[in-house]
């Protein structure tokens, strides 16, 4: 029969001769190279994120600066509305004549002024200056007009007009007269006066009265006159071209 002998709990090989009662020994900790490579390796990263931070900041405020020189470039530059506004001190080309003449010779048709060189204004145009008045029949059935002139600032004529309403059948003479003289009496740059006035004395009493849209234009160069009828209305104009 085979002998048995009892068995020997084992021990680790660092835990040296164990007495008995004795509590079994710890065993040793591992070393923190590992942690401490971790850590080192966080450092770097966080100091080359702090060192990025830093140079970013100060190339930001560069183009900061630059954004502000372009900034104050720009605002530096004339608007739109400057040279809108430079415009609208300009002298245009007008037709001439004279308009203190041509009130004068309204008046005596009749007209009694609302404007007489009121300044108007519009956006992005030159500034004008505008006359205007109406001659009122006494009753219903008789004959009436409105007189319409625009000059720029310096008093130079830039259209004339004259809408007259009511006419009577065989009254055509008159409103022939009164038309003549509304282009006319300013004595405009370049208008053959003669040549206007056998123009309306030619066409006028051939629209009035008959029906529909009658419509008549003239010529002058730098000018063009524009008459019209419908009825017992008509009207006459005189502008640039």
């Amino acid at each position: 029969m085979s002998q048995q002998y009892p068995q020997q709990s084992q021990q680790p090989s660092w835990a040296g001769p164990q007495q008995p009662g004795a509590p079994m020994p710890q065993p040793p900790k591992k070393r923190s190279t590992g942690k401490l490579v971790g850590f080192g390796c966080l450092g770097a990263f966080a100091l080359f994120l702090v060192i990025g931070g830093i140079v970013g900041a100060i190339v930001g405020d560069g183009d900061s600066k630059n954004d502000d020189k372009t900034s104050s470039a720009k605002s530096s530059a004339p608007s739109r509305d400057v040279k809108a506004d430079d415009l609208a001190g300009t002298t245009t080309s007008t037709l001439g004549g004279d308009i203190t003449s041509w009130v004068d010779k309204m008046t005596s048709h009749g007209v009694t002024w609302e404007k007489q060189g009121t300044k108007e204004s519009i956006a992005g145009l030159p500034p004008t200056r505008d006359w205007f008045g109406e001659a009122k029949s006494a009753t219903f059935s008789a004959p009436s007009f409105v007189a319409h002139g625009i000059t720029d600032t310096h008093r130079g004529i830039l259209s004339l007009s004259c809408d007259a309403a009511g006419i009577p059948k065989g009254s055509s003479s008159e409103q022939v007269a009164i038309f003549t003289d509304c282009v006319t009496a300013a004595g405009l740059d370049g208008i053959d006066n003669a040549k206007v006035g056998a123009w309306i004395q030619t066409k006028l009493p051939a629209m009035l009265g008959k029906a529909g849209m009658q419509v008549e234009h003239l010529e002058l160069g730098k000018a063009t006159i524009s008459m019209d009828t419908a009825g017992a209305t008509a009207a006459i104009s005189i502008e640039q071209q």
